[in-house]
């Protein structure tokens, strides 16, 4: 079973060119971030990164998932190219029967209450709140009236200015998309990065 630790930060990789992403992934780690999710909002890219990354690094050293996933078919495409786990933008029950089925962990995104109640019946363990930088910490702090004790990872909108203020209302961990590494990001950005991830551990 894929687990996440306490107030862990992933980073998210999105329309990262083939040829960028191992110096980018190779930072990250130097830095501590040891959790990925490559997004297949482009899905030619994604898929590279994907194969990439998962040829160059072990899976001691590294874990790393599909996210923007949005059809079934693109399930299995990302377990050939070495994903461990996926994450969706919203709740569809399809795509996550059929990450269960085929035997990979999933994180659906989810917005509202009824949302997460049909996850916890599918056995989801780590919900993907987004957007939460809309939703806001009071959501968050609000939805651990009902839901104790499940594992919330805050998507979307989060930086280093606002995340005391979700880890205070309850979250878990936390996936970083821009602030930590800009869209389309190229190996001659690794000192923007690097200050980018200095900025969430200070």
């Amino acid at each position: 079973m894929l687990t996440m630790e306490k107030d862990q930060l992933m980073a998210i990789i999105r329309d990262v060119a083939k040829e960028d992403v191992i110096p980018i992934v190779e930072l990250l780690l130097e830095e501590g971030i040891t959790m990925l999710e490559v997004s297949l909002s482009n899905e030619t890219k994604g898929l590279a990164c994907l194969e990439a990354i998962s040829q160059h690094f072990s899976a001691k050293q590294l874990t790393i998932g599909a996210g923007t996933v949005v059809e079934k078919n693109q399930i299995q495409k990302v377990k050939q190219a070495g994903a461990t786990f996926i994450m969706t933008p919203g709740f569809e029950k399809s795509i996550v029967e059929e990450c269960i089925k085929q035997d990979i962990a999933v994180f659906p995104g989810v917005f509202s209450p009824g949302e997460i109640m049909e996850g916890i019946q599918l056995g989801i363990e780590i919900f993907k709140v987004f957007p939460a930088g809309t939703l806001g910490p009071t959501y968050i702090k609000n939805l651990r009236g009902p839901f104790p004790n499940i594992h919330l990872m805050a998507v979307g909108g989060i930086d280093a200015g606002n995340i005391a203020e979700f880890k205070a209302a309850g979250c878990n961990s936390y996936a970083i998309g821009s602030e930590l590494v800009p869209r389309g990001a190229t190996k001659t950005m690794l000192n923007q990065i690097r200050e980018n991830v200095k900025a969430f551990q200070r």
